[in-house]
């Protein structure tokens, strides 16, 4: 890797950890900076390893799984993220857009669970 991405990918994560720490507050409040970078990091790596190259889909797929809560990589309930990531017959436009649509429909079935308790 040349100075140059390197300096390019430090610029990423931070721009990454100014956007978590902005969008979710209550989840990073409490998170020292070296953890919530390799929790970014891990993220990334992740949407990089599933074939997402841009820096915006990343972002998108970091976004979503920050939505998620924490081990969510081991709970049955989630298992629709990782068979999405891991569809080799998606596009990537379309693999965010059923992330965003799965996220969706999960958050709505958890309210119409808690409303009728």
């Amino acid at each position: 890797m040349s100075k140059q991405e390197e300096l390019e990918a430090e610029r990423f994560i931070h721009r990454g950890m100014q956007y978590l720490r902005t969008t979710f507050p209550e989840k990073t409040e409490g998170m020292e900076d070296d953890d919530l970078k390799n929790q970014l990091i891990d993220y990334c790596q992740l949407a990089l390893g599933v074939g997402f190259e841009t820096e915006a889909d990343v972002m998108q797929v970091v976004d979503i799984l920050w939505r998620l809560p924490e081990g969510f990589s081991e709970d049955e309930e989630y298992e629709w993220v990782s068979e999405i990531l891991a569809s080799e017959d998606m596009e990537n436009d379309f693999k965010l857009e059923s992330l965003r649509n799965a996220y969706a429909l999960s958050e709505a079935l958890k309210e119409e669970e808690v409303g009728e308790e």
